[in-house]
This record gives C-alpha cells, structure tokens and sequence, in this order.
C-alpha cells in the first residue's frame, strides 16, 4: 500500500517514534511518502533545506521516499491558513505521486493541525499524537492558542479512521473526543542488545571526575531549571553532564554558571548511547505539571534500556509502564537528591531484565502496533 506520512521531524535529524514508524512501515513493503518539517521564509536559514516556495522529493530506497516542504510565508499559524498551507502540501505531494504512476493512499499524519483536508482522502486516516498540544497551550496561559489546538485535535480524533496515543493519559483525557477505541503505543527506544555492554567512552567524558549525573535530550521550557540548579548546587562533588540543544526558553545561565557543570551540546544519534553508557545516573527532570503527566520521554526508555539508573520528577503516564519499576521517581526536590545520592550507592548497572528492554524496542512496539490494528480495528498493515 501507498502511505503519505506527516512525520514532522527532519529525516536524517533525531529520530522519533515518527521516523521509526514510517521507516518500519517502508520495511514492512510499503510504499511510505514522509514529509518533514517547514520553516518560515521570513525565518529560514541558509542551511535549511526547505527552498523558498518550493516542495522537493528525494528517494531514499525503492519503498521511502522523504518530502521536504517548502519555506512559505506566512507560516500558518490560525485555522485558515494552516489549512490552506496543509492542501498546498497534499497537492504537491499529489504531483511527485502522479510522476510514480501512485493514485490511490492512505494518509498517516502525527499532529492535530494536519487533520483539515481529511474529507478528501479516500483512503484510511491514521493520527499518531505524540503530544498533548492542547495541554501545552493551556499551561502556557495561551487561551487561543488552546481553543484553536482544540478544534485541530477534536476534528482529527473524530474525521480519522483510526487513532493511536504515546500516554496512557492522552488516551483519558480524549477519548470521548472518538467512537472508536483509543489504541496507546508508548514511546521505546532502538538500542541494540549487544552493544549496551560497549566499553567505549566518549574522549570528552574521560576527563571528567566522577560519578558523572547525566542527562540526554533538549532543555527547553518544560525543563525544571529550578530542580536542576539545586542538585547541582547541593552536590559540588558531583559532575552533571547535560548532551543534547538548548532552546531559548531555557534559562540555562541558572546551570551554566557551576564550575561542575558540562554543556557538551548535540552530538550525533549513534553516538548517544556511549554517552548514556558512561553516566553513573540519568536525569529525567520534567517540571511537574498537568501535561508532564502525559508525556512518555524517549530518553527514559534509552537510559534504561542501557541499564543505567534513573532518577525522574512524578509523570503519571511513565509511571503506568512496565519500565517504571526499574525507574526511581521523586515527590520534590529534597527527596530528588536523596535518592540521587542513593543511586550512586547502588552497582552502576541498572538490573533490568532484558526481556522488558525488548518489550520497548522500537521493533516490538511496532509490531505490537500491527497486532492493535488487527485486533482492534481489522486492518492489515
């Protein structure tokens, strides 16, 4: 089968739960059209690859094919213009299909606001939501932005034909908005079974005194810089070593300014699990919020599926997990330091069992995904 793929995320930039569902479905022999992310023209740099007005196509192998949108302006930030923007997209994609001889597909889309033109696809409507974007807006105190995510998300739950969810809490908070069972595919992760048990460590990270706290992943907003100053602060004999971009709404000169901290920035995804492997402990530092309760971080899943211990903030969704048993959650920051301080009693391998490790592999959440396509709605993929 044919399938148009809104992922969102950039191809070849950190992979998601997207990527790793549409580069699975390609394997699977499907025939998967992805389509990145867009950029403001008024906002893009000149190494973007979105073309200023122009869509572009390239083959990855003879089932992927990767659509890079073009920069538009202005970005679609209301109802209206998203929704002219979003046909603009289906007809460009509609045009590379017409060069491959493609008529007929089905439509896999994983943000609310791609949900506008779903009348006119013929062909099955799948919505992945990664998020809770409303509950983002809400507690950002952006009440139109709020409305306005609503009625994205209420037309996409009730015009798909099948919808999935990262979090258990996602599912409770909007399942009334479909008539049809909610399926929940928590995030994983893709480390290789073998290759936890790597001794190489990052040349960076040999220079460091130990233990070294680590934390993998962007800081951003919902970051809690506050938590994160105070173990830092209360633990000068620890080295925290932070991998991964900083976005502005960051406020990391909070952090930057401790002579035991480490900003070593992005590195390259194959690289990562050497880095978690060389933590002692792994942060998972969400502030504690009503949104924070419908998250599923990824980096949670590649900490452990590395074995190392976790110490992670109060997330609702991540404590229904299988997983949360080998993770050690705090009520506040005197009991995060506590138990941080406990971790680093413990031997440094988390003893996970390897069968729960592959139960969140990317391959067999995939897979347990199929299965809940049968089952649930009689599909086959």
């Amino acid at each position: 089968m044919n399938i148009l793929f809104f992922g969102v995320h950039y191809w070849d930039g950190p992979w998601f739960r997207k990527q790793q569902f549409a580069k699975r479905l390609s394997d699977r022999g499907h025939k998967v059209f992805y389509v990145e992310e867009s950029v403001s023209i008024i906002r893009r740099n000149k190494s973007d690859r979105n073309l200023p007005f122009k869509t572009t196509m390239r083959k990855e192998n003879d089932n992927l094919y990767i659509i890079t949108p073009s920069a538009i302006f202005p970005y679609p930030l209301n109802y209206f213009t998203r929704s002219l923007y979003n046909l603009k997209l289906l007809n460009d994609s509609k045009r590379f299909f017409k060069r491959l001889n493609v008529s007929d597909f089905h439509f896999w889309f994983t943000r609310p606001e791609h949900g506008t033109f779903l009348k006119k696809i013929n062909g099955l409507k799948i919505f992945d939501l990664c998020d809770d974007l409303p509950g983002y807006s809400k507690l950002a105190g952006d009440e139109k932005s709020y409305r306005q995510q609503m009625r994205f998300l209420t037309r996409a739950f009730k015009k798909s034909d099948v919808q999935i969810v990262s979090a258990i809490r996602i599912k409770e908070k909007y399942q009334s908005l479909s008539s049809k069972e909610v399926i929940v595919i928590p995030n994983g992760h893709s480390i290789n079974q073998n290759s936890k048990y790597d001794t190489y460590i990052p040349p960076e990270l040999s220079e460091i005194k130990k233990p070294i706290i680590g934390f993998i992943g962007t800081l951003f907003q919902f970051t809690d810089d506050t938590l994160l100053e105070y173990i830092v602060s209360h633990r000068p004999q620890y080295n925290f070593v932070f991998v991964g971009g900083v976005e502005d709404s960051f406020p990391i000169e909070k952090i930057k300014k401790y002579s035991n901290v480490y900003l070593l920035g992005k590195r390259p995804q194959n690289e990562i699990g050497s880095y978690i492997r060389a933590f002692d402990v792994c942060l998972n530092t969400f502030k504690i919020h009503d949104v924070n309760d419908s998250v599923n971080p990824v980096k949670v899943f590649e900490y452990v599926a590395n074995k190392r211990h976790v110490i992670s903030t109060m997330m609702y969704s991540l404590m229904k997990e299988k997983i949360a048993d080998h993770i050690t959650f705090a009520k506040n920051y005197d009991e995060f330091l506590v138990k941080l301080d406990k971790s680093l009693e413990k031997d440094k391998a988390n003893n996970v069992p390897d069968e729960l490790i592959k139960e969140y592999h990317w391959d067999n959440l995939f897979e347990s995904l199929i299965k809940k396509l049968k089952n649930v709605h009689n599909l086959e993929f």
